[in-house]
């Protein structure tokens, strides 16, 4: 068994800190893009629907009730 002595722990410790931060980052960093990546996705759907719901109500048809609500709903989403 070797010796350690107090001078070289805190070395040991001090890079084994170093990397767990700099998992930490790189795993929060990977976790803020996903959630990025999702919320631009969710909020570019919301706007086609939205678009579609707009020009179906441009038509002499109009929309029933239900499409209404669904696109006065999608317009409070949308950022």
């Amino acid at each position: 068994m070797a010796i350690v002595t107090k001078k070289a722990a805190a070395e040991r410790l001090e890079a084994i800190r170093r990397e767990n931060v700099k998992r930490h980052q790189t795993a929060a960093a990977k976790t803020k893009l996903r959630d990025d990546i999702r919320r631009a996705t969710a909020n570019r759907n919301a706007q086609m629907e939205r678009d579609r719901l707009l020009e179906a109500s441009l038509r002499h048809s109009g929309l029933d009730t239900a499409a209404f609500r669904r696109m006065s709903d999608l317009e409070k989403m949308i950022r």
